[in-house]
């Protein structure tokens, strides 16, 4: 996401008044931790997290989801943007890898990235296309609901549970060592 998009996000942002119906504040209010649990499991050890917060925060701004349904794909956005994200420094990474390891008398820099890019990695291209559908499919899908709900009066998300994780005793799988299967 560009500084211009996010810096416009922002502004956009602030126009908002905020929740306005009690509905509204508690969903707003849980938030926070909600994000927090997200941003944990997608975000790399050594990645920023408040990044990504900043991303979904921008998104969530930009489209202000109401229901849970609206909320999830706005999530799945983000993280469809921040994996594509991922995969953009990989490939970058690789390239400048590649040229650095290649004879500078090969040619100019761009002579370089064209031979580092004659070699590709299948894996990243797909995983950068996958990433950009995923994105897409939840964006179109965000619109239609919310075309949608325009025309009903639906109660905000709120849910009577607070979020946690995902997987009861989720603590204690990195605790066993994993023992091969034997034939």
């Amino acid at each position: 996401m560009s500084e211009k998009s996010i810096q416009a996000s922002r502004s956009n942002g602030a126009l908002s008044k905020g929740p306005t119906t009690p509905q509204g504040k508690r969903m707003s209010s849980r938030n926070s931790l909600r994000h927090g649990l997200l941003a944990k499991t997608v975000v790399l050890a050594e990645e920023s997290v408040d990044r990504f917060k900043d991303l979904l925060a921008s998104y969530m701004d930009e489209y202000h989801p109401t229901t849970a349904s609206q909320v999830s794909l706005v999530e799945t956005m983000a993280v469809a943007r921040w994996r594509q994200l991922r995969v953009w420094a990989v490939q970058k990474t690789a390239l400048d890898r590649d040229m650095a390891h290649q004879d500078p008398n090969l040619g100019p820099p761009a002579v370089r990235a064209l031979n580092a890019m004659s070699n590709p990695s299948d894996h990243l291209i797909r995983y950068e296309i996958a990433f950009d559908r995923q994105f897409s499919r939840a964006l179109a899908r965000l619109l239609e609901l919310q075309s949608l709900s325009r025309n009903k009066d639906l109660e905000p998300y709120n849910p009577d549970v607070q979020p946690g994780d995902t997987w009861f005793g989720q603590e204690e799988i990195f605790s066993h060592q994993t023992t091969p299967v034997s034939d």
